[in-house]
């Protein structure tokens, strides 16, 4: 007999858009990165650019209007220009040799201009140098590096002008002020970048954490529930292997002493197992002592998701002997369907929803499968880090067990979410 209920479902996009959220936190990461050796990259060919057009700009300049020899100038000259490519690959060895480069060109010049010891060109080419080298090393590195810039030249025009006072401190506090103004704003755009790139990095693994805690958190409860189920069959063993000598009188003595060995091994077992159960619990004083769903509860979760408003279709799933249904596939079954309930619910509202069940040998198949949702009626999905783990948590259990959960988008723009799991799981899987 079917129930004709119908249900907000689970779309398309409730698997992915966990998936959707993950992926986009690491290609935030990737981009970022990218983009850092892009920016890296667009860095020495913007200063390779720019060291090419200044030797051939400082080159006559040093050889007519300031008399060095043409060799001499252009050997200075593509050492001081050729330091602002090398400040991007190399800012500590860049920044004293273009700074040795200026000072020879100046020293090696007679020089009669007024604009001494910084020409014009060598205060385009310094400053740009300068510039280069804040963006790559630390801001105290680049200090010492303008000091070093600033107080040698103006050294040596005390030494080589010193009845020239008034022009030679004039040219120097202009040369200090331009290449100052420069260099704070390569450190603060250097640091700006070292800290957006902590930042993302800070929130890659804050998200990478809060998903490790969740999944364990599902794991902590599927092992709550395990434990239930075991503690009861173990329960049983102790009861039966306690009470042997009482029901069995005519067993030998080796008999008995037996069953009250395993008696004394499964008490062992079951307070381990309870001291285990309390540190998953956290300390829990209110730990739910109510008996664990199993398979024969499925129907009475669909009713209640039916009385609750659902709309679903509800193929009643097969009387199976009980004896053939180990406890926790029951409670693995009846957990993957309330998943997937809820999870149409919050993603699907106003979906039409149909659980269904059979048998298939030693294994218990289960697929759930919902609809599009009314494109009038708006998800109310969750969001935060949490948001995308439901379909973990099946996977979780199904694997618990032995089994597989497989979920995917229907063509009609729907969900659906199959389920295989064992009726007696292998020895060694819970």
């Amino acid at each position: 007999m079917r129930t004709t209920v119908t249900a907000p479902t689970m779309p398309g996009s409730a698997r992915g858009h966990g998936l959707r959220r993950r992926a986009a936190a690491v290609a935030a990461a990737l981009g970022t990165l990218t983009g850092r050796v892009r920016l890296d990259r667009a860095l020495v060919v913007v200063a390779l650019a720019a060291g090419m057009v200044l030797v051939l700009v400082e080159t006559p300049i040093a050889a007519v209007a300031h008399d060095l020899p043409l060799l001499l100038a252009f050997g200075l000259a593509l050492l001081h220009a050729g330091s602002i490519p090398l400040a991007a690959v190399r800012p500590h060895l860049a920044a004293p040799l273009s700074v040795a480069a200026a000072v020879g060109m100046q020293a090696a010049s007679p020089g009669s201009s007024p604009a001494w010891p910084w020409w014009p060109v060598l205060i385009v080419t310094e400053t740009l140098a300068l510039f280069v080298v804040g963006l790559r090393v630390r801001w105290t590195a680049a200090l010492l590096y303008w000091v070093l810039a600033t107080g040698a030249p103006a050294i040596l025009a005390g030494q080589l002008r010193p009845a020239e006072p008034d022009a030679t401190s004039l040219n120097v506090v202009v040369f200090g002020g331009i290449s100052g103004a420069s260099l704070v704003v390569a450190v603060v755009l250097a640091e700006w970048g070292s800290i957006r790139a902590q930042l993302v990095r800070e929130r890659r693994i804050s998200a990478t954490e809060a998903s490790r805690r969740v999944v364990m958190e599902e794991r902590a409860r599927i092992a709550r529930e395990l434990h239930d189920v075991i503690a009861h069959s173990m329960s049983i063993i102790t009861v039966q292997s306690s009470t042997a000598r009482f029901r069995h009188p005519d067993y030998a003595p080796a008999a008995i002493a037996e069953f009250e060995e395993i008696g004394e091994k499964s008490r062992q077992a079951l307070d381990e197992m309870r001291g285990l159960l309390a540190v998953l619990r956290g300390g829990e004083e209110a730990a739910p002592r109510a008996p664990q769903p199993d398979l024969a509860d499925v129907a009475e979760l669909v009713a209640e998701a039916e009385r609750a408003g659902m709309r679903l279709r509800f193929d009643p799933l097969p009387a199976i002997d009980s004896a053939l249904v180990a406890d926790v596939t029951g409670l693995v079954a009846y957990r993957i369907v309330q998943e997937a309930l809820s999870n149409a619910i919050r993603h699907a509202p106003g979906a039409s929803v149909h659980v269904s069940g059979h048998r298939d040998g030693d294994v218990l198949r289960l697929e759930i499968e919902n609809t599009a949702a009314p494109a009038a009626v708006a998800p109310v999905s969750p969001t935060g880090p949490e948001h995308g783990h439901g379909l973990v948590g099946m996977r979780e259990r199904a694997t618990s067990v032995g089994g597989t959960v497989e979920v995917g988008p229907t063509p009609d723009g729907g969900f659906r979410i199959r389920a295989v799991l064992p009726l007696k799981p292998p020895v060694g899987t819970s």
